[in-house]
């Protein structure tokens, strides 16, 4: 469980967006532009960014009733009803997965200037980020994030999603799925600190000859309960009942799965 705190605080100051081209894959990561790293945080194999269409129909509502009112207003009171906030995207991450990481910690270093120093001064860089890349904790666990895109378009964040839930309020109403139907529950989680920051949902790699995802499979499923999309929930606008990742698209050159 010690591993978990300290990736925590590794993962915490971390942050990305998204952008879009794949074939720079083949490449090392370190050779990367600032756009090719975003795309793997937001718009790749290992990253989905959802847009929530209930979210959109609710604020077109009350854009609805707001100019509604404005109507019936007049004067200087007349669009003083204030702009709904569009509800921000989320992005799902398999973090566990090593490009990710890559992606995080190349941005890292554009942002650096790494390509500038000197020798001694990218191999104590590299000193830095080697135990985030490594991700002892992913050894073990399948590590999945959870954040609000942020953009100057979107205005107002007071929170980032799941911030005011616990471990207690998501047992058993979030799983990994394979193509067997077969389950991993969540085993740990971590809520993000604020609106730039991400949930962080662990879940414990099984100890057995046959691997849990096989490269046969055709899907990764992170499933959200329908009890935790309830009409009470304020995150329910937000996430949708399933995060779907194509195992064809995440292996390795040595066929190995990426997660």
């Amino acid at each position: 469980m010690k591993y978990i705190y300290a990736f925590i605080l590794v993962l915490t100051l971390m942050a990305a967006s998204p952008a879009n081209g794949q074939k720079f894959l083949e490449k090392p990561y370190r050779e990367w532009s600032k756009e090719e790293a975003f795309k793997v945080t937001a718009d790749s194999p290992w990253a989905v960014e959802y847009q929530s269409e209930r979210g959109l129909d609710d604020q077109a509502r009350l854009q609805q009733r707001r100019e509604q009112a404005d109507t019936r207003l007049s004067g200087s009171d007349r669009g003083n009803q204030g702009r709904p906030s569009v509800p921000i995207p989320v992005v799902m991450r398999l973090h566990s997965a090593l490009p990710v990481r890559q992606a995080i910690v190349r941005l890292q270093q554009i942002g650096a200037g790494y390509d500038k120093m000197k020798r001694e001064e990218q191999e104590k860089f590299d000193a830095s980020t080697a135990k985030f890349l490594e991700c002892a904790i992913c050894r073990d666990y399948y590590v999945v994030t959870l954040g609000k895109w942020r953009d100057t378009s979107t205005v107002g964040i007071s929170d980032g999603i799941f911030q005011t839930f616990k471990y207690e309020d998501l047992k058993g109403k979030v799983s990994l799925v394979n193509d067997r139907d077969e389950r991993l529950e969540i085993v740990s989680f971590t809520p993000p600190k604020n609106s730039t920051d991400s949930a962080i949902f662990f879940f414990k790699r099984p100890v057995a000859e046959a691997p849990f995802f096989l490269r046969s499979d055709k899907e990764i499923r992170f499933l959200f309960s329908n009890d935790l999309r309830d009409n009470t929930s304020a995150y329910s606008k937000l996430i949708p009942r399933v995060f779907e990742f194509k195992i064809s698209k995440i292996l390795s050159a040595d066929g190995k799965i990426q997660f």
